[in-house]
């Protein structure tokens, strides 16, 4: 698939206080082998495909699907 490359997304999770989430799981959907969780910081790399989805969760929050786009920086806000 042409339209699929392998690219490395850094970004950040915090809650709507802009708060950073701590231990957020990041994994590629339909893959739950490639996935990876936050640091102190809320910030997490993972390398996945340029038109993957991304589902980030945490308990006590709404899950997020994200899609990567070919963007290799994320800004994620999880709603309670």
């Amino acid at each position: 698939d042409p339209s699929s490359k392998k690219i490395t997304v850094t970004g950040t999770v915090k809650d709507n206080n802009g708060e950073p989430l701590i231990g957020v799981s990041v994994v590629v959907k339909n893959d739950a082998s490639n996935g990876t969780v936050t640091d102190i910081d809320g910030r997490f790399s993972i390398s996945c495909n340029s038109n993957d989805i991304l589902q980030i969760s945490y308990i006590g929050f709404t899950t997020e699907e994200i899609a990567v786009n070919n963007r290799t920086s994320l800004a994620v806000v999880l709603k309670e």
